[in-house]
């Protein structure tokens, strides 16, 4: 069977990795939202809500069989290993969902994975390549407090804690994407889309 590339798009929050996204699906490509699968999968499977229950909180499940995720995250914000070991769980499932997604795609054009957490969650190791998109520090916070509502404060903490994430997508050999309203994004894909293509080509 030939190989199917599969590109991670990643980037801090803030960063632009949804913009990405969008302009792939507008041109046809198939992206996997890891995020929104995560959440999915969560939901639907029996397996990680026994997990909740009986490692994370009792009531961490309604009677309807609903994750409560207020209390989920009040245990897992508290508690740094309880937050590993859930980690750990979904991490494995959504592994597991992308290479069933990317196997159920025929051979052809490339797929890619927007990912928040790629290095962490295990998927780098799934990708045969990452494009990182990249914003200036101010900018990110600006988008993020416009879009989310919080505080720049609150915005800080966040990109703080995900310094570690980023210098181990630094450490990858990766392609950037420039997102700091100034310089079009369209033709920044483009070119990245024309260097898989003379990459596969070269390859064959």
């Amino acid at each position: 069977m030939t190989h199917t590339q599969l590109i991670a798009i990643a980037g801090g929050i803030g960063s632009g990795k949804s913009v990405v996204s969008r302009i792939l699906r507008a041109m046809g490509y198939h992206v996997y939202d890891s995020d929104a699968r995560a959440k999915t999968i969560m939901d639907g499977s029996c397996a990680i809500k026994k997990f909740l229950v009986e490692e994370i909180h009792p009531s961490a499940v309604d009677a309807g069989g609903r994750i409560d995720r207020a209390i989920v995250a009040g245990v897992v914000f508290s508690d740094s290993a309880a937050l590993a070991r859930l980690n750990g769980a979904v991490h494995a499932a959504v592994r597991a969902d992308l290479r069933a997604w990317r196997d159920s795609h025929a051979a052809g054009a490339p797929l890619f994975v927007e990912c928040a957490i790629l290095c962490e969650s295990g998927l780098a190791g799934e990708v045969d390549a990452v494009w990182e998109v990249a914003a200036p520090e101010a900018l990110r916070v600006a988008r993020v407090c416009g879009r989310n509502g919080l505080s720049p404060a609150q915005v800080q903490a966040r990109i703080d804690a995900q310094r570690a994430e980023m210098e181990a997508i630094g450490a990858l050999m990766r392609s950037i994407v420039v997102n700091d309203g100034e310089q079009p994004m369209l033709p920044q894909v483009e070119l990245l889309l024309e260097a898989l293509s003379a990459a596969s080509l070269s390859a064959e």
